[in-house]
């Protein structure tokens, strides 16, 4: 038995000790909590959020403080009945805590963990600019007009400094664009398939986050788009699969089938490049005048046309065209329609070889079908200057070009920017 004890003592002893560190390294821990906001910013609006963690001991206790005018106001507090490793919070400041006033403050946020040496305690302090005043807005001029598929252009004012000013049109936010002092020029689009009692409005919102909605509303003018049925035959769908086939030999099923994918799927994945594509773009505007139509070229197709494809005198498939299709000499020159910058020279889905420029503020125009690509991407282009050669790459049933204008990656009539008259009242008197 004293064996047995002797030799348990010395087993006991090291386990005694190791329990007594773990305690005191585990318990009795002197590493204070982690307190971090939810972004850097100098500014303080509607609401605070922040986070605070303590992986070891957990946290016991947060307090948030502001100090402004020599005055200490505890804005929230909140002690927890057990251990809390992480904890997030957003603190509405609306209405604004009593005593306390926009302008400049001191940020104080202290958390407390449940460490057995009474506790650890951190406290992160930070100047900020208390602002809760919206940020007043007016859009100049009118009244507005916007055709159904078209584009519109309005100039407004703000009060104050304002990163995110634009249009809502629907449920699309349509970003403006610095002028001058609190002034910004905005381009919206109307899509084609617009409802009559679509929604407008004019926001802008501060860098506290404080957001202002005034109300807008153009005038919408009609436009009927044109009715158009296009047979699929044995030959066309079998040169376009075959087109295609080339490009993702893992297209699968009939002709017609292969067809449909590309016609639906494909197109699809177009417009949502190309909407990601023009979410960059120059905060200048690179471009003066009225457009450029191809010289000598003849209509095809107009934009907003509604193309019903049949197959064998059945309904197949139904789209929009959302560009013009203009028919020339083949492999005719293409001239830029204005001035800008080469944002994309490949090929692009259903659109075969194209070329995308951006003309700044949101405005782009996109050339398609091409046989050859004479420009690099980056390439800054003057209006006339040659960018390639039409063709029938593609799903193109013949050598043209696919002109389409593009407003923040909605498109929009190319009509519009070829006509003079429309430029001069749409944007040049608002940009004076």
């Amino acid at each position: 038995m004293k064996k047995f004890l002797k030799k348990a003592r010395w087993i006991l002893i090291p386990v005694a000790l190791a329990a007594i560190v773990i305690l005191w390294v585990v318990k009795f821990e002197s590493q204070k909590p982690e307190i971090r906001p939810a972004d850097d910013s100098p500014f303080l609006g509607r609401e605070l959020t922040f986070r605070a963690s303590d992986r070891k001991s957990g946290l016991a206790e947060i307090r948030v403080e502001v100090v402004q005018a020599g005055r200490t106001i505890e804005v929230f507090s909140e002690r927890f009945p057990a251990a809390l490793p992480t904890y997030v919070k957003t603190l509405s400041l609306r209405p604004l805590p009593a005593g306390l006033t926009d302008g400049e403050i001191l940020l104080r946020i202290s958390a407390e963990d449940r460490s057995w040496n009474g506790g650890n305690t951190a406290v992160m302090e930070r100047k900020m600019i208390l602002d809760t005043r919206p940020p007043r807005m007016n859009i100049v001029g009118g009244p507005h007009y916007v055709n159904l598929g078209g584009a519109g252009v309005v100039s407004c004012t703000v009060d104050e400094e304002t990163p995110v000013v634009g249009i809502q049109v629907g449920e699309r936010f349509f970003p403006g664009f610095p002028t001058g002092e609190n002034r910004f020029l905005v381009f919206f689009a109307l899509s084609p398939d617009a409802p009559r009692d679509v929604s407008f409005s004019g926001a802008a919102e501060d860098p506290s986050g404080n957001r202002t909605t005034i109300v807008f509303r153009p005038v919408i003018k009609t436009v009927a788009f044109k009715q158009d049925t296009l047979s699929l035959s044995d030959k066309f769908l079998g040169d376009v699969v075959s087109y295609f086939k080339n490009i993702d030999p893992g297209l699968r099923g009939t002709d017609l089938e292969a067809f449909l994918t590309v016609n639906r799927t494909q197109r699809k994945m177009d417009y949502e490049r190309l909407a990601t594509l023009c979410k960059k773009t120059e905060s200048r505007m690179l471009w003066s005048g009225a457009f450029l139509r191809l010289p000598n070229s003849k209509p095809m197709a107009s934009f907003g046309d509604r193309r019903t494809y049949t197959y064998d005198r059945k309904v197949v498939d139904q789209q929009v065209h959302l560009g013009v299709d203009l028919a020339s000499t083949a492999q005719c020159p293409i001239p830029a329609a204005n001035a800008g910058r080469v944002v994309f020279a490949d090929p692009l889905g259903i659109h075969g070889l194209t070329i995308v420029l951006d003309h700044g503020l949101g405005l782009f125009s996109m050339y398609s079908h091409l046989s050859q690509i004479d420009v690099a991407l980056s390439q800054a282009v003057t209006r006339g200057e040659t960018l390639g050669l039409s063709g029938s790459t593609g799903l193109a049933g013949g050598d043209h070009l696919h002109f389409a204008m593009l407003v923040h990656g909605a498109f929009v009539n190319p009509v519009e920017w070829w006509d003079a008259h429309w430029i001069r009242d749409n944007v040049e008197l608002k940009t004076r």
